[in-house]
């Protein structure tokens, strides 16, 4: 005959989860803090005058793109368009 397992009374809450959440959420503001960096340096660069091409990977799509400026938490695109900074994870100078 085996013998039988303990199993310990749970009586207060658990909260693992926030702990794994808060984790995740600081590698995310590095990464953020990251693309923010790499844009202050394309657009401080001597290649760009006014509009410079880019390849820019999103949480959904990579794209090409040709940026001619940033407004507080958005990217402004030659076609009119806005990419929030919050959704780019990388962006690169297209050669």
């Amino acid at each position: 005959m085996k013998p039988g397992i303990f199993v310990n009374k749970i009586d207060h809450k658990l909260n693992n989860n926030e702990k794994v959440f808060s984790s995740l959420r600081k590698n995310y503001i590095k990464e953020n803090i990251d693309v923010r960096k790499k844009l202050k340096e394309i657009f401080n660069s001597p290649k760009y005058v006014y509009k410079i091409d880019v390849i820019i990977k999103t949480k959904t799509e990579t794209l090409n793109k040709t940026i001619i400026g940033i407004s507080n938490d958005e990217i402004l695109t030659f076609d009119n368009e806005k990419i929030k900074i919050s959704d780019i994870l990388d962006i690169n100078l297209k050669n």
